[in-house]
């Protein structure tokens, strides 16, 4: 992050319409929005550029009723917010004062910071004057707002500009070189590595399955390369997805995916691979993106160095035989707790990334078809297949196209027969490759 800009944070009880706010002056839908209490868990970032200025904006988690498993953890970090912000958007419902309003109102007041009471949900003119009703709460800047309708958005921007206790120039987003996204079922570790990778708690750990709902993510630098580390909410079966907020999560997490350029599939230890997992697996390689498989929790499973040794091989076998096409995908070992080999897994990582948009120059390609790649043994024709040239027209993820004298003569395995050579000749850990066949006469499309 950058350490110069001034930091806004919004506050306030669920369902307030807070990260309705939090994408209203991003720009972008980058927070779930749902009707639920507590949808938002983790604190979600993002910069904001106005005309003036530009800053941080923190899109925090509601304070959530007492039998929330979560309160404490959703509290300190709410509380760490709050310590480390410039300003604060009190966002409350408009239409009334609501106890946890005037409970928060006290807690805010004994922060000493700067805040703007924001009285959402006041959609047309007749209902601003509900907001004098806000006064009560002790704090001298109320603004009767609609996000639904942008209402007092304007003045929002002009209070932050006028508020911050200095200016700064306008930024553009980090563009970070690597994008790494951290999928798996809920439970498996994935905020726990995010928070050892980052070396402070960025994501809510509990052993609930769940905690994480919105993608998040974090920019770091690792051996020199800036990467962006993006925490997913769990995938889950389509027939355990019990509300709108985890479909939007498993599609948020679906989205995350796709930005990414390599994947980080985490696994527990203690259950292996499971039928859930092999389908994630298989939509990372139809997305065609880079994939490492971690199996985390190795501390339970850890024995003597060369037990050990031999636990990973048995590990890596029985994997391969379950995601069967899918050898070509590193498997790490990894403790998120005891921060084991976390190293080792962004180093498996890198290479899968450099491999990701590695393209093999064309004279060393063709020289390697002209060289390996025969229809013919013992100088006898064993197929009527001609290959006349090869070129990787793209990378990220890598595509051949052969152009040979007829696609007929193609045999149904021979794409497959074709990827297993391209590997062994050039690498390409942990990326799916597509090949294509076109007649010599036929252009790329």
């Amino acid at each position: 992050m950058k350490k110069n800009l001034p930091i806004v944070a919004i506050i306030g009880r669920p369902n307030v319409g807070k990260s309705s706010l939090f994408n209203l002056l991003l720009g972008e839908r980058k927070s779930i929005v749902d009707e639920e209490e507590g949808v938002t868990r983790d604190i979600n970032i993002g910069i904001v550029n106005t005309e003036r200025i530009a800053f941080y904006l923190y899109d925090t988690a509601g304070y959530l009723e007492k039998g929330d498993s979560f309160n404490s953890l959703i509290q300190a970090k709410v509380r760490e917010a709050i310590a480390n912000t410039e300003l604060i958007l009190f966002v409350v419902d408009g239409r009334e004062v609501h106890p946890y309003d005037e409970d928060l109102a006290k807690f805010l007041q004994k922060q000493e910071k700067k805040v703007l009471v924001i009285a959402n949900k006041l959609d047309n003119r007749e209902m601003e004057d509900l907001h004098y009703e806000f006064f009560r709460l002790g704090f001298n800047d109320i603004l009767p707002f609609s996000v639904l309708h942008k209402r007092g958005y304007s003045t929002l921007i002009e209070w932050i500009e006028d508020n911050l206790k200095y200016s700064s120039n306008k930024v553009k987003e980090e563009n970070p070189q690597i994008r790494i996204a951290i999928v798996g079922k809920p439970n498996v570790g994935k905020s726990l590595l995010v928070n050892t990778i980052l070396g402070y708690e960025r994501s809510i750990v509990s052993d609930l399955p769940g905690t994480t709902r919105d993608s998040i993510d974090d920019i770091f630098e690792y051996n020199g390369k800036k990467i962006c580390l993006i925490d997913t909410a769990g995938l889950r079966r389509k027939a355990k997805i019990e509300n709108d907020i985890e479909y939007y999560s498993n599609v948020r997490t679906i989205q995350a995916i796709e930005r990414s350029e390599v994947v980080i599939l985490l696994l527990d230890s203690m259950e292996g691979i499971s039928q859930q997992d092999k389908k994630i697996v298989d939509m990372i390689m139809e997305k065609g993106r880079g994939l490492v498989i971690a199996y985390n929790k190795w501390d339970l499973k850890r024995v003597k160095s060369d037990e050990n040794y031999r636990l990973m091989e048995d590990y890596k076998k029985f994997t391969y035989k379950e995601i069967g096409a899918y050898n070509f995908v590193p498997v790490e070992f990894i403790s998120a707790k005891d921060n084991y080999r976390i190293s080792k897994l962004l180093d498996t990582a890198l290479r899968v990334y450099e491999d990701f948009y590695y393209r093999v120059p064309t004279n060393i390609l063709n020289e390697w078809v002209e060289q390996n790649i025969k229809e013919s043994y013992n100088r006898k024709q064993v197929s009527n297949l001609r290959i006349y040239y090869a070129a990787q027209v793209y990378s990220a993820p890598p595509r051949f196209v052969f152009f040979v004298n007829k696609k007929d003569y193609v045999r149904k395995d021979y794409p497959r027969y074709m990827e297993n050579r391209i590997r062994e000749a050039f690498e390409f850990t942990g990326v799916p490759i597509k090949i294509n066949f076109r007649e010599k006469k036929e252009n790329i499309k």
